[in-house]
């Protein structure tokens, strides 16, 4: 430290009131909730016109950011991939942006447990969040609800769609996963585009956990200021594509191997029965992706529907 004429102590200092006033500084404009149907509606024409998902206001998941076991902590931060961490529960818009973020949750938990106890859960539970009002899908009459789209590891509600069971499916059902694995995955580019610029995420933080949070919500807004400059921050070849159903891995994932990625939740083992309504909307959006005006042409291309999409 003897370059900047400054104690370590003093150095530490600077980074962690800069960290906060990053976040502080930028959250207001660039990691906000939107707050009206309006924004709500922008974001779910995103998501039908680049991911072909209509009535979709976000992708939801959530990955473990590896810190160093803070002292006296037992198993709380252990989680099973055998490392210890703390959660990042992420919404992300079409255009691979964070609409809300989440963090510091124990690595232990699953993704259900993790986000059946964050705000944003509770938020679309009582619909706090003012989605639109349900609207008939293109080209149908019946109205359907605005939805989130999730893996396995949350439960099924009526605004949060998840795949069908991946044992014995139909084609109905692949074809559904595939469509709702195509909207979802943008989620995944985002915690891999972030892991790829921000390297501190690809190592243990040897912090203080309230210090790992402060760095993970300042990663989360500066990745959304830097997409609004339009800048090289994340070309297109960056994130992953696909043309007529052939899909091309983004650099991220080339770049940081699997060894680098930010691993995702457990899914829960205590999330019960799903509800009727929630069972009949997924159905609903089953049947609108087999109908001709719902369909994409490569969705019945076999080598998509044997595994998910990328």
């Amino acid at each position: 430290m003897t370059v900047f004429l400054l104690g370590k102590t003093t150095i530490c200092h600077a980074i962690r009131e800069k960290r906060r006033a990053i976040y502080e500084a930028l959250k207001d404009d660039f990691l906000e909730v939107p707050s009206c149907h309006e924004e709500w509606t922008e974001i779910a024409q995103r998501f039908e016109q680049r991911w072909n998902f209509p009535n979709c206001c976000g992708a939801l998941d959530g990955k473990h950011v590896a810190i160093q076991a803070p002292g006296n902590c037992g198993s709380e931060y252990f989680n099973y991939k055998k490392f210890n961490s703390i959660v990042l529960m992420a919404l992300v818009d079409a255009d691979y942006k964070f609409l809300f973020v989440e963090v510091g949750a124990y690595g232990r938990e699953s993704d259900g447990g993790v986000f059946g106890r964050c705000p944003l859960s509770t938020a679309l539970a009582e619909n706090t969040i003012n989605f639109p009002p349900p609207k008939p899908l293109p080209h149908e009459g019946n109205e359907m609800p605005f939805v989130i789209v999730a893996d396995d590891a949350f439960p099924l509600k009526t605004y949060i769609m998840k795949p069908f069971c991946y044992r014995e499916q139909v084609m109905s059902h692949k074809i559904f996963n595939y469509r709702l694995s195509r909207a979802r995955n943008v989620v995944e580019n985002v915690f891999g585009i972030c892991a790829s610029r921000y390297r501190i995420l690809r190592r243990p933080m040897d912090v203080k956990q309230v210090y790992a949070k402060a760095i993970v919500l300042a990663i989360c807004v500066l990745h959304n200021f830097l997409l609004s400059r339009k800048s090289v921050y994340m070309r297109t070849s960056d994130v992953d594509s696909e043309t007529n159903g052939v899909a091309v891995q983004g650099n991220w994932r080339m770049e940081l191997g699997e060894s680098g990625m930010l691993p995702s939740i457990r899914p829960s083992s205590t999330l019960g029965r799903p509800a009727s309504k929630a069972v009949n909307v997924r159905e609903q959006f089953m049947e609108y992706f087999m109908t001709p005006h719902g369909e994409v042409a490569w969705q019945y291309n076999r080598t998509i529907l044997h595994d998910s999409f990328w």
